[in-house]
């Protein structure tokens, strides 16, 4: 909840103009900050000078916060150009990881703006099959194929995916220069239907696939995370979720010249909601 706090006191570099801005008291914001940098052990505002200046954990939380806030910005967006069409009551189908990351969030600031609008959230795993039960669901993915025509699919957002690990894990392992360095690690892969063998890298027109193995697998990508954190291995996430100060607390960025493929955030509704 403190991060657009952090991100409008970065833009503005300064605390008068930011709480301004965010329509908050300055002391209050002082004090927000203060328990962020408390949360994430770190400090993000230098205060040993009298000209404002981010610590170097503050440009890196500042410099992932905004591309975080930024897709949230789009959700609520998309969200606003569904309003129109169900109104009263609506029912969103999320998967696990997604909702206390970027939904609830925005959910909380769109429901304030729209005081006639209630939100039921439901937990999904897996392409949902919008019935009665949901009235637009939000999902992560490479491509969600239509089940029928009564359905309509949007994407919103798109996601790029990288390799991350703590430091502890690489430390103790052997050394990682070049993605076939990967089939001698420990990797930590989606189980979703099937269990992944292989992991397509991507560095500019350049591709390459690499055979992974593991003792760990997982259905969503917030266990694997947390498998990371415990010293568990090397996995690929999503920016979004990496560059949250709680989620990718830990985590570094692995082989930085190599992304994976990129993942999408869909919006599926049924065809009579879903806008031009």
């Amino acid at each position: 909840a403190d991060m657009p706090l952090f991100v409008g006191l970065a833009n503005t570099r300064h605390f008068g103009r930011a709480a301004a801005a965010l329509d908050i008291p300055a002391s209050t914001l002082s004090r927000r900050i203060v328990a962020l940098e408390k949360e994430l052990g770190v400090s993000l505002v230098n205060r040993s000078t009298r000209r404002f200046a981010l610590t170097e954990a503050g440009h890196t939380l500042y410099e992932r916060g905004r591309k975080l806030i930024a897709e949230a910005n789009r959700i609520c967006e998309g969200l606003g150009e569904n309003a129109s069409a169900v109104s009263g009551h609506i029912r969103i189908g999320l998967k696990v990881e997604l909702a206390p990351i970027l939904f609830v969030p925005v959910l909380a600031e769109f429901a304030a703006a729209n005081p006639g609008i209630s939100f039921e959230v439901i937990s999904i795993e897996g392409q949902p099959h919008l019935t009665e039960a949901l009235d637009i669901a939000f999902v992560v993915a490479h491509q969600i194929p239509l089940r029928d025509s009564t359905q309509a699919v949007r994407r919103i957002g798109t996601f790029s995916r990288m390799l991350f690990a703590s430091k502890l894990y690489l430390e103790r392992s052997a050394a990682l220069r070049e993605p076939s360095d990967l089939e001698s690690h420990s990797c930590l892969r989606l189980s979703r239907g099937t269990l992944q063998k292989e992991w397509e890298l991507r560095r500019g027109k350049e591709r390459q696939k690499v055979n992974v193995s593991g003792p760990f697998s997982a259905t969503n990508m917030g266990l694997l995370a947390q498998f990371a954190r415990e010293h568990q291995g090397i996995t690929i996430l999503a920016q979004f979720l990496a560059s949250h100060p709680t989620f990718g607390a830990g985590l570094v960025r692995v082989l930085p010249d190599w992304e994976a493929t990129p993942a999408h955030l869909f919006a599926l509704t049924a065809n009579q909601v879903m806008p031009a």
